[in-house]
């Protein structure tokens, strides 16, 4: 019997974290740890939210994903510095480079003429280059000086994707807390449920042998249909017991792969549910702090901001790029040449670089104008996310109302229902009911407590929902 049916036979509502449990399940699979298991014994919220905190997986890879935006963050100021590049080599040639100077005819000054000379012959010649072996050395240096913004926009982007980082990670960290108090208040109403269900069974087997012992002892006012009520009873009451059981065993299972327990760990839980909330929210101030603190909504107000920097960054494409440059060169030979010699072997050069585009194809215009497509595009959907979360937390707030005033209702019902089978009891016993009425009397308690259980857990669950949608820890 599963608890659907059991929920539907005793008139009772699906509590959610049931189904939300067993969707983790399904969805996310057990985490194995390696590592020796755990006894955590008496545990309280508090103490599983922070060992959750220090061990949970994925807070870790939000932690890394952090690091990474800040790596990529320094790595965008390396912008601002310039680059120094060193370049060496060495080449070997198949044979010396030579220069062939052919002979030549050379005129002379016309005083030569007297003496018969009027040019003299240049005989062909042959000029080194270069060694075989020629070594270089470079050291080239280039330092921006303006860019039209474009280097401010991307240090910029990147800052802004570090506090986007950061969001992310304070949102991993708030869903961490949201799943442990989801799966811990699971476990408070499965072993609440679980007890409620033992003292039924306890209740009516006490109905089943006195009904047993007046039927076997000729009572005329009980029969065999009577007995076999009870008896019938009794082991519904069982299988709920045993369902119960077994949905406390799988939520403290997923209480402890929340935690980044091991699978095979001891849990137990310290308290029961709690119905004295000493909260009072106010709709209108907890939609203010969702819209203040929601990291969702501060992730797409960072990404509004890292859009205007790209508007940014597309407009330095009309601006001029201008950048200092130097440069200092050695060569190196097993002899000097006509290339390579003393005063050839080590120069160097600065000079100042512009580049200026005149014509692209419109490309950069286009640039601009998809970046403030992307910019209001963003700023929508920022104001869309904001509508959701506003609704989401008044959806929230009414739960969790109801079930403020379904424990006010169902407390006193519980006692009612208590009191009910106390006197319906009393009267069995000296034959003023039947034991089908001291077997309503019991369901029907078994019923306003769940229906109390549920109204604790619900009132709980949905005050953790709200916290979590808030990003911020009600005080």
């Amino acid at each position: 019997m599963n608890c659907f049916s059991i929920a539907k036979k005793m008139q009772l509502k699906n509590p959610s974290c049931l189904i939300t449990l067993l969707l983790h399940t399904l969805l996310t699979g057990w985490a194995f740890n390696a590592g020796a298991a755990e006894n955590y014994q008496h545990l309280s919220l508090s103490s599983a939210i922070e060992i959750a905190l220090k061990n949970n997986v994925e807070k870790q890879i939000s932690y890394q994903s952090a690091a990474i935006a800040e790596s990529q963050y320094q790595q965008a100021l390396s912008a601002r510095w310039p680059t120094l590049t060193l370049q060496a080599g060495f080449q070997h040639r198949d044979k010396e480079p030579m220069f062939n100077v052919p002979a030549s005819q050379v005129p002379l000054p016309p005083q030569f003429m007297a003496f018969g000379i009027a040019s003299i012959t240049a005989p062909a010649q042959s000029i080194k280059l270069m060694d075989q072996n020629v070594s270089t050395a470079a050291l080239q240096l280039m330092y921006p000086l303006y860019t039209g913004g474009k280097i401010t926009s991307i240090i910029n982007q990147a800052s802004i994707g570090k506090e986007i980082a950061q969001e992310e990670f304070r949102r991993t960290s708030l869903q961490v807390v949201r799943d442990v108090k989801r799966y811990y208040y699971a476990a408070q109403l499965t072993r609440e449920l679980d007890n409620t269900a033992k003292e039924i069974v306890s209740s009516l087997s006490s109905t089943r042998d006195f009904t047993k012992g007046l039927y076997e002892g000729g009572s005329e006012t009980v029969n065999k249909l009577d007995f076999i009520k009870t008896e019938l009873a009794v082991s519904y009451a069982k299988s709920a017991e045993i369902d119960f059981a077994s949905k406390h065993k799988a939520a403290l299972a997923a209480l402890a792969n929340t935690m980044g327990a091991s699978w095979d760990s001891q849990i137990s839980i310290e308290t029961p549910l709690n119905s004295k909330i000493n909260q009072d929210p106010q709709l209108q101030a907890l939609v203010e702090q969702a819209n203040q603190f929601n990291p969702q909504i501060n992730i797409l107000k960072l990404a509004v901001r890292a859009s205007n920097e790209k508007i940014d960054e597309a407009r330095s494409g009309y601006f001029p790029q201008i950048a200092l440059t130097a440069d200092a060169k050695h060569l190196d030979s097993n002899s000097d040449t006509a290339l390579i010699n003393g005063s050839t072997k080590d120069s160097w050069t600065i000079g100042v670089g512009i580049s200026l585009p005149l014509f692209n194809g419109g490309m950069t215009s286009n640039q601009v104008n998809t970046a403030k497509l992307q910019s209001s595009q963003m700023q929508d959907r920022q104001k869309l996310v904001e509508l959701g979360v506003a609704t989401l937390v008044k959806n929230l707030f009414i739960e969790y109302d109801s079930a403020r005033q379904q424990i006010s209702i169902s407390e006193q019902a519980a006692k009612q229902a208590q009191e009910n089978v106390e006197l319906t009891s009393s009267a069995l016993q000296i034959g003023a009911s039947k034991p089908q009425d001291m077997i309503e009397a019991s369901i029907l308690e078994g019923i306003v407590k769940g229906n109390l259980l549920r109204a604790q857990h619900d009132q709980q669950l949905q005050l953790a929902e709200i916290n979590y949608v808030l990003g911020a820890e009600a005080q």
